[in-house]
Order: structure tokens, then C-alpha cells, then sequence
């Protein structure tokens, strides 16, 4: 996948971004405690394995998003 390779939005340069990351690690770096935290308070996900995929659909959607915008 491409998708995630571009710098963190909207700074361009990549040693402005946090720990250099791309766009899609910073997100998944933001979402991955939110959802790790309904994981065990509720019954949102079957395991693991479905909290992870349902975790990048996300990151995907909005980068999917976020390049429409641009």
C-alpha cells in the first residue's frame, strides 16, 4: 500500500511530523488507544484480528478523505 507513505498532513517535511512518522502511523498512533479502550469495555470487536482490520479501514478511510480535500 502507498496510501500511507505520504508525510504527516498537513507538513509536508517529514522531520516536522511527530518522530518523522507518516500520515498513517500518526493516525493510527491517535486511534489505536480509543479503540483498545471500547475493545475491552465493550463488545464492539470479535478479537483482536477484527479491532485491527476495523482499525486500518479507518485510518484508510480518512487518508481517503484527506487526499479528496487536497
Amino acid at each position: 500500500m502507498n496510501k500511507g507513505k505520504q508525510p504527516a498532513f498537513p507538513c509536508h517535511r517529514s522531520d516536522h511530523t511527530p518522530s518523522g512518522m507518516t500520515f498513517r502511523q500518526h493516525l493510527v498512533s491517535l486511534l489505536a488507544p480509543v479503540m483498545l479502550k471500547s475493545f475491552f469495555a465493550h463488545d464492539a470487536w470479535s478479537d483482536y484480528d477484527d479491532a485491527a482490520r476495523s482499525l486500518m479501514d479507518f485510518v484508510d478511510a480518512i487518508i481517503e478523505a484527506e487526499q479528496k480535500d487536497i
